[in-house]
């Protein structure tokens, strides 16, 4: 089976329910292909590593070679020519008062007109030379100079640009590599903290597990494959009708009773009521349910995840009220009753008894709230259900409150 990009195979993992603590190891997951990219990555990292270190060194070189020549050759240049020109205008001040010397020489007949030209000639090259020398002093500095300068600037901006450039790829480089050595440090999966390993399974709508957790199972990337639900911080999915999620808020308290231990009775407290109904039976079920996280404030190191458990919300409380049995308690036409013994002394040795209406306020599973309707002594049918129902036209107005219930 080939395995798709961002995915491996699990080698190893602990069985369901073992206990482990922070830092054990829990999976280890197939980290081979993994390892030959990352040896093929450090390659390529040298590589681009070796390049940064060229650029920097040809970046170095160029730096020095543009200082050297706009701090010392080309002011060194620009001295040389200035020291020649001044020698040029030396030579032809000397050509010149040698000139006008050999004038005066030949005016006295001292000197032969040849020498004369000779010495004019020599005068002629040495103003040629000297226009030279400036010439050269000036193409230096308004030229040549420049045009070496603005040659090794660009070479370097060049340099510069290719480092940037190199330094870039050699960027990319290692955040390759550091992903690679990250995804193989995460092919080890350990606790992150205490508690029992479970698998986390993907199902369907329906319920049915599509696959499983197992050795051997292939697992893409960002896929949970198991929780460590702490025995001591657990936490119950409880399912609510939706006639009832009305009666529900976060922080609202809770009893639980757990079917594995039915002799000890939890505390709860509601943490989060989902905002969105779920079909109870496949997508296409009108009955429709919401879940309530509880976390349970009294949980002890027996508890295990996957238990059933029964939740019993606190709606509201009462103290110091008058309650009767649920059992006692007839509804009829959407009205409440409950059977009383007369108390008029013919009836006291028979069975006799009338219905009474009676309003009710809260209830638990075993008792309602009477809020009008009896008085207290009243006696009551414990449980009037084998009794005639009531007719709620001529029973009488309710009166006051109740004491006891008879069976």
């Amino acid at each position: 089976m080939e395995e798709k990009p961002g995915s491996t195979r699990i080698i190893s993992i602990l069985p369901e329910g073992t206990p482990v603590k922070k830092g054990d190891l829990v999976c280890e997951l197939d980290s081979a292909s993994f390892r030959d990219e990352l040896k093929a990555q450090q390659i390529r990292w040298l590589q681009a590593k070796s390049y940064v270190e060229q650029a920097a060194s040809m970046l170095a070189v160029n730096e020095i070679t543009l200082r050297e020549y706009r701090e010392g050759i080309f002011p060194q240049d620009v001295q040389l020519v200035r020291q020649y020109v001044q020698t040029c205008e030396i030579d032809q001040d000397r050509a010149r008062r040698n000139v006008e010397w050999s004038r005066g020489v030949k005016e006295k007949g001292l000197r032969t007109s040849s020498q004369l030209r000779a010495d004019e000639l020599n005068l002629q090259q040495a103003e040629f030379v000297l226009s030279e020398a400036k010439g050269m002093l000036v193409r230096l500095e308004k030229y040549t100079g420049p045009k070496i300068l603005k040659s090794l600037e660009a070479k370097l901006a060049s340099i510069r640009a290719d480092k940037l450039a190199q330094d870039a790829s050699f960027a990319l480089e290692v955040e390759r590599l550091q992903r690679l050595e990250k995804n193989i440090a995460a092919c080890t999966l350990k606790a992150p903290s205490d508690g029992v390993v479970v698998y986390v399974s993907q199902s369907n709508g329906w319920g049915r597990v599509e696959m499983s957790i197992q050795e051997g199972v292939t697992v893409r990337q960002d896929q949970p494959i198991f929780q460590l639900p702490d025995p001591k911080r657990m936490r119950i999915k409880a399912r609510i009708n939706e006639t009832k999620v009305a009666l529900l808020r976060n922080g609202q308290e809770c009893s639980v009773k757990m079917d594995a231990y039915p002799d000890k009775p939890l505390r709860g407290r509601v943490t989060d009521i989902t905002a969105i109904s779920t079909p109870v039976n496949g997508p296409f079920s009108d009955v429709r349910v919401y879940f309530a996280l509880i976390s349970v404030e009294d949980a002890f190191e027996g508890l295990r995840p996957g238990l059933s458990a029964e939740v019993t919300f606190l709606h509201d409380r009462r103290t110091q009220v008058d309650r009767v049995p649920i059992a006692a308690v007839r509804q009829v036409g959407g009205e409440s009753f409950v059977a009383v013994f007369d108390r008029t002394p013919a009836a006291k040795d028979k069975a006799a008894f009338h219905w009474q209406k009676v309003d009710l306020g809260l209830s638990d599973s075993d008792y309602v709230e009477v809020v009008s309707g009896v008085r207290e002594g009243d006696r009551l049918v414990a449980n009037p259900l084998h009794l005639d129902p009531p007719a709620p036209a001529s029973t009488p107005t309710p009166t006051s409150r109740i004491a006891s219930a008879a069976p």
